[in-house]
Order: C-alpha cells, then sequence, then structure tokens
C-alpha cells in the first residue's frame, strides 16, 4: 500500500463532513424524522411523509438568548437569507479559497462567493449530492446517490475527472486522510480508503452492521465513524483495525465532530448530543431538541453549535455544556452548519435556502 495513510486533523477546522470531512449526508432516515429514501441494512422502519416547507419571509429569523453565563453572552442574528437550490441542502462545506461548496437533491454542486451571495459554479451531477470534499485547491469530491464518487475542476465544471465506483449502495461520507488517501462511508455499512494518485481502492473496514452516515478524522490519526447500526467506532488506519466501540445512543448517528479539547461530540437521531472525553468515555448526554440532531461544529474556544430536525440551531457551552443560545429560522429541517473563516456561523436546510448568522 505504500505510504500508510492517517487522517487529517480536524481540531482546527470547525467544519463537519461528514463532517467531512465534513459535511455528511444521511439517508437512512428514522422512522420520526425523515421519509425513507435508500435500502437499510438489517433494518426498515417504517416511513413518515416529510411535510413540503413554505419558505416565504424567511428573513424573520430570530434568536432567542438564554443567558445563562453572562461572560459566554452569544448573540448571533440572522444577516442574510437566499435560496440556493431547487431541493433540499445536504451538504456545505468550506473551500480554500473562502468560497462555500453546496450539494443538493437537485443533482447539482454550486459554489458560492458567501460575501456578495453570488453564484460563481454550477456542477450538473447525476444524482442526489450527498457529500463533498476539496482534495486539493480547486479538486472537488462528490458522493452521490448512484454509488459513485466523482471528481470535479470547479475551474472546468463541465465534465467529470474521474469517477470511483466501488460501493454497492449511497455514499454518505467523505474524508480527506493524508496527502494521498482519502475515505468513504456507505450505505453498504463498508468504509473505503483510496489512493487518490493511483485511482483505487486500497483498503475496506468492516465491522459496522448497518449504514455509514457519519465520519471525522481524529487528530490522533484515526478515524471515527457513526453508523444506523447505534454504535462509533475508531478505527487505526494503519492496520485497518478498530480500536474502539462507543455505544449509548439509542437510534441511528448522523453527525460527528471533534472539539478542539480533543473531546468528540455524536449527534442521534435519539435527539441528544453525547460528549466522549479523550478516553472514548461518554461523560454527558445532552437534551433540548425535539427532534433527530443532525449536524455539530465548533465557533469558539468554548462554544459548539447543534442543528437539528427541529428548524432550529442551538449553541453550548462547552465548559458547563450548557444551551446558551437558540437559533430559529429556518422552515424545515436544518442539515448542515459550518463556521467560516470570516466567523460568520452558515447553515443549510431542507427549505431549500442558505442563512448566514453573525455574532
Amino acid at each position: 500500500m505504500g505510504q500508510k495513510p492517517c487522517c487529517e486533523s480536524n481540531a482546527n477546522k470547525k467544519n463537519l463532513i461528514n463532517q467531512n470531512d465534513s459535511n455528511t449526508l444521511v439517508n437512512g432516515t428514522s422512522n420520526q424524522d425523515e421519509k425513507q429514501e435508500t435500502p437499510l441494512i438489517n433494518q426498515n422502519p417504517s416511513s413518515s411523509t416529510l411535510g413540503q416547507s413554505n419558505i416565504n419571509n424567511l428573513d424573520n429569523s430570530v434568536a432567542s438568548l438564554n443567558s445563562y453565563n453572562s461572560n459566554i453572552n452569544p448573540n448571533y442574528q440572522c444577516i442574510q437569507t437566499f435560496t440556493a437550490h431547487n431541493d433540499k441542502i445536504v451538504s456545505l462545506i468550506e473551500l480554500s479559497s473562502g468560497n462555500i461548496a453546496t450539494g443538493s437533491y437537485d443533482n447539482t454542486i454550486k459554489i458560492w462567493d458567501i460575501a456578495n451571495q453570488k453564484l460563481l459554479t454550477s456542477i450538473q451531477e447525476l444524482g442526489h449530492v450527498l457529500c463533498l470534499l476539496e482534495f486539493e485547491p480547486n479538486l472537488l469530491l462528490s458522493g452521490t446517490d448512484d454509488n459513485s464518487i466523482q471528481i470535479w475542476n470547479i475551474n472546468n465544471p463541465n465534465r467529470c475527472l474521474f469517477s470511483f465506483e466501488s460501493h454497492l449502495l449511497w455514499v454518505n461520507c467523505l474524508v480527506k486522510c493524508n496527502n494521498n488517501y482519502f475515505a468513504s462511508g456507505s450505505n453498504d455499512s463498508d468504509i473505503r480508503i483510496w489512493n487518490w494518485q493511483e485511482k483505487s481502492c486500497v483498503n475496506v473496514l468492516k465491522g459496522h452492521t448497518n449504514c455509514i452516515l457519519a465520519m471525522i478524522g481524529l487528530e490522533n490519526g484515526n478515524l471515527c465513524s457513526g453508523s444506523a447500526d447505534l454504535t462509533i467506532k475508531i478505527w487505526e488506519l494503519e492496520n485497518g483495525n478498530c480500536i474502539k466501540t462507543l455505544t449509548g445512543h439509542s437510534k441511528w448517528i448522523k453527525c460527528l465532530y471533534q472539539l478542539s479539547n480533543g473531546y468528540i461530540i455524536s449527534g442521534s437521531d435519539d435527539k441528544t448530543i453525547r460528549i466522549w472525553d479523550n478516553n472514548y468515555n461518554c461523560i454527558n448526554q445532552l437534551t433540548g431538541h425535539e427532534r433527530s440532531v443532525r449536524a455539530l461544529c465548533q465557533i469558539s474556544d468554548n462554544l459548539f453549535v447543534s442543528a437539528s430536525f427541529d428548524k432550529t440551531i442551538k449553541i453550548w457551552e462547552i465548559d458547563s455544556f450548557r444551551c446558551v443560545q437558540n437559533l430559529i429560522g429556518h422552515q424545515a429541517n436544518v442539515i448542515c452548519v459550518l463556521f467560516h473563516t470570516n466567523g460568520y456561523l452558515i447553515s443549510c436546510s431542507t427549505d431549500h435556502t442558505i442563512k448566514i448568522w453573525k455574532n
């Protein structure tokens, strides 16, 4: 395999790809949250229809502040709202240029100058864009519901440069490892490690028994994955071994993030956020969301954010794990959150919109 892959640290990225890195799409769904849209492994929950959203008057967003700690006192307000896609937005990343990329069920990837709400590039995909990863400047990877991973040149978006095709079901997660490797997670329950230069799969990590719904790279070089099998697994990429399995969530794990203190936070369909310390022990369980927790990111040394299918975004204090602000404005499920390097909090939703929040 040559040079061994090791995951690139997420501690300073303040972004989710799954969290993927980012940012990860979950197309496996629990019966109380979303319409079932994909075949599952060892699970067949009943489905419920996701109601249609009214996206009028979205600028009436409010941020309700609970002043638990006057020293923290965040006061994020929505400063911009714009319709970005013709269907729900399910992936969001910041590019090295400072622009953002979004992926949608309208089968497009869009590149935005977020400061000016200007669309720079639109890439037409063959399927729903479930996850995105910038592997190199201007080179973008996308995972879709056609079971493949595509490479796109942002400056020449009219054709796909290459397609990785080994997964058997939807590709939900993409994570950059070291300079020559990346990882993908799928509904086929496998994590595949890919050699970027050789364009080949060099390892398959097996252990989960249901869809891989979230993945992040850890600061120590390991990989962390969350699944519809209700477990979180820690993997050593040098040998492909699972070194730890974390249990506690009662429903599917939808998102993962590593805080700057090394702790891992996980969000689930069980409506909770769990906090895992550096020894992978669960030290706290946060409640407050009324539906599935779908995305997580850190916005300061002592604050992180959670986004939920309950249409809200919550800001939590890391030291005390108390909710210190509740952001209300999206008219449907909030799927993605990102803390941009310009200091803005950016959110995307199934209401087709992007919202920009400023403290």
